[in-house]
């Protein structure tokens, strides 16, 4: 049940966000195995993980900037919770950065040792992301939509792209409308701002659909 609060904003975007993250770190462990030690393929898949864990950063990066912060202040009694569940971005750091070594291991020397310490620190970080997900929809997101306001809730996509730099933001933003009903898709692309709308259309699409469609040509049947 939604807290009285001054807003109605939607915050269902997130759900996306997390359905996004979810299946990309949670196909990583076979697209490793499928890449076995062919170095366009484990180039490939290699980018892949990168990305998907930039994008995880980058998301969390922008909670901690511009979503609890502003709950904790508008809702004091929620402070224990708000604290918990914003406390949980710092448990998974490590399972990332064990993720971020592996990968840099697997991609410089690729074997059946490296491969299968990248796949379980993949897996790591991805039980670890899970429950963290499943408490922010159950307990913040109500918060949220009730104390944020429209504009500062949808600073967050911004952010993350901005934050994202040359880090292929084409691959987070993809993943994300993936998961978007068309209706959600064309209200998206009607929101940004028109030098971003352009580079979408004219490069970033195209990118992100040859990309994913390689990438994923490469897990094994």
């Amino acid at each position: 049940m939604s807290e009285a609060g001054p807003y109605t904003t939607d915050t269902n975007d997130m759900r996306a966000v997390h359905a996004a993250l979810g299946s990309a770190i949670g196909s990583a462990g076979p697209l490793v195995v499928g890449a076995g030690d062919d170095e366009a393929k484990v180039a490939l898949v290699a980018s892949y993980c990168e990305g998907v864990l930039g994008f995880l950063h980058v998301h969390h990066e922008g909670e901690d900037d511009l979503v609890y912060p502003i709950l904790e202040q508008r809702c004091p009694d929620h402070a224990e919770l708000l604290a918990r569940v914003a406390d949980q971005h710092a448990l998974i750091i490590g399972p990332m950065d064990v993720a971020q070594g592996s990968l840099r291991a697997w991609r410089a020397a690729p074997g059946a040792a490296s491969a299968d310490a990248l796949v379980a620190a993949m897996a790591d970080v991805d039980e670890k992301m899970r429950p963290h997900f499943v408490e922010e929809e159950e307990e913040v997101l109500a918060l949220a939509s009730a104390y944020l306001s429209p504009d500062e809730w949808g600073a967050l996509p911004g952010h993350a792209l901005r934050s994202l730099g040359d880090n292929r933001p084409w691959l987070a933003l993809g993943l994300v409308r993936e998961g978007l009903t068309d209706e959600q898709r064309a209200r998206q692309l009607a929101g940004m701002p028109p030098p971003l709308l352009q580079v979408w259309t004219d490069q970033w699409e195209p990118t992100f659909t040859s990309f994913i469609g390689a990438v994923r040509g490469i897990a094994p049947a």
